[in-house]
């Protein structure tokens, strides 16, 4: 059974005021914004990254045994000066890459020849070599669609808030295994896909889509689609091939830096981006279709901690009911927007309930619903 807090029968929401509110201006791409944001953070990360991978090689290839002190319990200071710089260029770059990656989010909503060059620049930059083409998030659009949130069409989504804890555990496992599986997918799975006709079928339907629904099956798509999937998981594969092919013919370098430093950034996204989720929505309906309002109300913005919010919730992420609200306004708009109609919509407006103070708070509330729900559910099936 749904939760009460979405299920209350809320007062009709008028997204026409809201629009009037908002206004047309913050419905336009700032072309300036997009490059700036995406070229700087991808710049400071590469720079980041290529240290770590420096650090990861020392690290690895580094014969600590002989520089402990004898009594083996202290640390020489160079190793402690080593994993510092490790840590710290590691963590920058994941968090700069972790914004360059979702601005995803921002692609799949754009429409016709918008920022196309952008768009082009972004997917050799970044969604090729991290594994990420557009195609993928493609289905994003059916959560947006008003009969299919919450539903079975719609791959990301899931009652969590009504359902054992151990599923919220269990999704936060799972950056350790989708590394791996992208890997198998692009490298081997692809040309097998081209080849069979029932298998690209197959990878069509359950290989292809970044969801969080395992039994999500994609639908099929326009032709048009079709070709830039093709193209896109084609690039994707070339990029792993070439690398594999530079590990094979360098066989003097060691790879495994390399390797464990792209799984460990890998890790660290996906972990990042999992919070997120988690904290996108309040997971509380399983029954079927829903009103709007009953949408907006199980979505949810996150306004302050500006800073900390950037972090996990990069590229606007953080006014997610907004996005639901408005899904075409774009991210540098988004904070005007929601100040705009937290201004001149009533005290009492269903959209002044989508607001949470912080992610922590927003993770706490949907275990403890989550730890409620179970035990409503085991004192049912004894009574």
């Amino acid at each position: 059974m749904a939760s009460t807090d979405i299920k209350q029968d809320p007062l009709p929401f008028s997204i026409g005021e809201a629009r009037k509110i908002v206004g047309g201006d913050l419905f336009k791409h700032n072309a300036l914004i997009y490059w700036t944001d995406f070229l700087l953070c991808w710049f400071v990360g590469f720079y980041a990254y290529a240290h770590a991978r420096t650090y990861a090689a020392k690290i690895y290839l580094a014969d600590f045994e002989q520089n402990w002190r004898m009594d083996g319990i202290s640390i020489p200071e160079s190793a402690v000066m080593l994993w510092g710089s490790y840590i710290v260029a590691t963590l920058l770059s994941c968090v700069l890459y972790y914004r360059i990656a979702m601005f995803i989010h921002e692609i799949v909503h754009m429409r016709g020849r918008n920022l196309i060059v952008f768009r082009f620049v972004w997917h050799i930059l970044c969604g090729i070599p991290f594994l990420i083409p557009s195609f993928v998030y493609h289905t994003h659009l059916d959560h947006h669609r008003s009969k299919h949130y919450g539903t079975e069409r719609d791959g990301e989504y899931l009652p969590l808030g009504q359902r054992p804890p151990w599923q919220i555990i269990a999704f936060l496992l799972h950056p350790f295994i989708v590394p791996p599986l992208v890997f198998i997918r692009f490298l081997f799975l692809t040309p097998i896909a081209w080849s069979i006709p029932n298998f690209r079928l197959f990878i069509h339907q359950r290989c292809s889509s970044m969801i969080i629904d395992p039994f999500y099956i994609r639908p099929s798509e326009p032709e048009a689609a079709r070709r830039r999937m093709y193209i896109q998981e084609f690039s994707c594969f070339l990029w792993l091939l070439t690398l594999v092919g530079v590990v094979f013919f360098t066989r003097d370098t060691l790879p495994w830096p390399f390797f464990i430093q792209s799984y460990t950034t890998a890790v660290i996204l996906l972990t990042l981006n999992a919070l997120r989720t988690l904290g996108a929505h309040r997971w509380s309906n399983d029954e079927g279709q829903m009103s709007f309002e009953e949408q907006l109300l199980d979505s949810v913005n996150y306004p302050d901690s500006r800073f900390v919010g950037e972090l996990w919730a990069p590229v606007g992420l953080r006014y997610h009911a907004l996005h639901h609200l408005f899904p075409a306004i774009p991210y540098h708009n988004l904070g005007i927007a929601h100040r705009k109609l937290v201004t001149h919509l009533p005290k009492d407006n269903i959209y002044n309930q989508t607001v949470a103070k912080t992610l922590t708070e927003a993770l706490q509330n949907l275990w403890q619903r989550a730890k409620a729900s179970t035990t409503t559910t085991s004192g049912g099936k004894t009574s």
